[in-house]
């Protein structure tokens, strides 16, 4: 499972941006962790006596690429040149099967860095006796060609830290929103008629029109929410979450008497902040929210002689 939602994947991008604000070491640390983690054979060999690395801080793919790592210093463009093409050199001397090399910095390559990989290029084109692919990653490359498509659990190894913004008793429910998010729907749910929200508990609860639009649009994955529940191991499962629900709507009911702003807050409670910022995620927090509220687990029903239209008319 990759990052989930584009508010996670803004969280751990300003992560990386941050650690490739970093200098020496430490930036060259955390490449090579990201790297270790892109590639299941990632090796990267210690410094031996005069021998040193060999020009070398990764290999990987069988050796066929060889990693370079620069951590940007006060040393000026030349510094980063001259640091290219001792570590090209010593790569092509030490390594003798490699065919990608990949030059990954934080330093702000120029003309000087790049006439050094035309150079390269030149010297190891692919009709040469050594053909081999020289290029700069810059930390926008390291984002989207390594990063940014790592699977969650190693993500949060490599940022520590990572804030949880849904509310941890739901946390049964994720499994729940990722399916909902990313199976489309059925032909069957595109047409069918949608079981219209009860106008006598949303005037009851004065519930803006707003969320009678999103509880519609939610409606339409109600059988596949049963569904799910029915294919759980736990039988109790449905009830013990609707439990919750209720349990969260109670406390924050204590914190605001707005409707608006109560429903808000079970939202992010189930999706995390900035939900919205994905609409598939968005549709299946609508979902699971109408569920609970069509059961009677969040909001309150009205009583058996409320009028809702003469409500509507008092409002008018």
């Amino acid at each position: 499972m990759t990052v989930r939602d584009p508010a996670w994947r803004d969280w751990y991008r300003s992560q990386h941006e941050s650690r490739c604000r970093s200098t020496g070491s430490s930036f060259e640390d955390y490449v090579s962790d990201a790297l270790s983690r892109f590639h299941g054979d990632y090796f990267n060999p210690s410094p031996a006596g005069s021998l040193g690395d060999g020009g070398c801080d990764g290999l990987a793919e069988a050796g066929s690429i060889v990693y370079a790592c620069y951590g940007s210093r006060a040393d000026g463009e030349r510094a980063l040149g001259a640091k290219m093409a001792s570590d090209f050199d010593r790569a092509v001397s030490e390594w003798s099967d490699f065919t990608v090399w990949r030059f990954v910095t934080n330093a702000h390559p120029g003309p000087v860095a790049a006439a050094f990989i035309i150079k390269f290029q030149k010297a190891h084109a692919p009709a040469s006796s050594r053909p081999i692919s020289p290029v700069i990653w810059v930390p926008t490359d390291l984002w989207s060609k390594v990063i940014r498509d790592l699977p969650a659990r190693d993500l949060a190894d490599v940022f520590p830290g990572v804030p949880r913004a849904e509310n941890v008793e739901l946390a049964d429910l994720l499994p729940l929103l990722d399916s909902l998010g990313n199976t489309p729907a059925t032909t069957d749910e595109v047409g069918a008629s949608i079981r219209p929200v009860p106008a006598s508990k949303m005037r009851f609860n004065k519930l803006p029109s707003s969320a009678r639009f999103e509880f519609n649009e939610g409606r339409l994955t109600a059988p596949r929410i049963d569904q799910w529940f029915d294919d759980q191991a736990d039988p109790g499962l449905r009830d013990q979450q609707g439990e919750k629900f209720r349990c969260i709507y109670t406390q924050q009911r204590e914190s605001t008497d707005i409707p608006s702003e109560i429903l808000e807050r079970i939202y992010t409670a189930l999706g995390g902040s900035d939900f919205r910022m994905d609409s598939k995620r968005a549709n299946a927090v609508y979902a699971v929210t109408a569920y609970f509220f069509d059961s009677c687990h969040i909001f309150e029903e009205p009583p058996a002689d409320y009028d809702s239209e003469q409500a509507l008319a008092a409002t008018d």
